[in-house]
């Protein structure tokens, strides 16, 4: 009975030692981790980068629209009132946390209920709604209100008259607005701030 003979083992032939084993899973596990630090950095830019886009996109429609209403309203009136209606320990006498305007949209010159806008925040979780209300509801009359934005604002801080030199609330003849926003509560950038101011151009 013939038996094969083995030739001599040649380098092909040779398995890895483990010296050569311990090398390779000490590279590969660099290589993993190189790969997860820039996934991560990559999904962290992202974020970011949804947030400043969604704060600044709702931001600039809000301040579009506010404008609007404080250049063509005849005057700012204040109801005293909350400034959160979801929130009954929100007072607000003099207006700082919400804003009213007359919008004189029959230019009668008098101030009827559906005329009053008011713009105010209402809690949203740890955010707010921006809401705009046409109307007061007084006398049974109409009130549209319109979410402006959602989930998005902080903070809303108005002052009456020229920086540095504040009127009461109805002599007021420009609106000075400072809010904070953040679009994806945390995650992406902190809170950022705008500051913005308007006057009315048809006050009586």
């Amino acid at each position: 009975m013939n038996r094969l003979r083995r030739g001599p083992r040649t380098e092909r032939d040779r398995g890895l030692t483990l010296i050569e084993l311990l090398v390779t899973m000490i590279l590969l596990g660099v290589v993993s981790t190189l790969v997860v630090t820039a996934v991560a950095q990559s999904v962290r830019i992202l974020g970011q980068t949804d947030d400043e886009a969604l704060g600044l996109s709702d931001a600039k429609i809000i301040l579009d629209r506010l404008g609007r209403d404080i250049r063509e309203a005849r005057a700012v009136t204040c109801d005293g009132g909350l400034a959160d209606l979801n929130d009954p320990t929100s007072a607000d006498p003099d207006c700082a946390a919400h804003l009213q305007l007359w919008i004189d949209s029959n230019s009668n010159y008098v101030e009827d209920p559906t005329e009053v806008v008011t713009w105010r925040l209402e809690t949203n979780g740890a955010h707010f709604d921006v809401w705009r209300t046409a109307g007061t509801g007084a006398g049974g009359t109409p009130v549209v209100e319109q979410r402006q934005a959602s989930s998005l604002i902080v903070r809303m801080a108005f002052t009456y008259g020229p920086p540095g030199a504040p009127v009461p609330v109805e002599q007021a003849e420009q609106v000075n607005l400072r809010m904070r926003y953040d679009a994806l509560l945390d995650r992406g950038t902190g809170d950022r701030e705008v500051a913005f101011s308007a006057r009315l151009r048809n006050k009586g």
